[in-house]
């Protein structure tokens, strides 16, 4: 593996956790939002991905 080789996979990766990190953050928003408009945390987890615990610490 050439030095090159391996920054670009390292870059890779850290581009890779900002898109997860910011589509984290997004799953968050809508979930406070549906939320705070009465929604069903089940189906707030249905539909953010986020679990039970994490909607409910919301």
């Amino acid at each position: 593996m050439t030095m090159t080789h391996g920054l670009a996979a390292w870059r890779d990766e850290m581009i890779d956790e900002a898109k997860r990190e910011a589509t984290r953050k997004e799953d968050v928003k809508i979930a406070s939002t549906m939320k705070a408009k009465g929604k069903d945390v089940s189906e707030i987890a249905e539909f953010t991905g986020l679990t039970v615990d994490e909607i409910l610490q919301l």
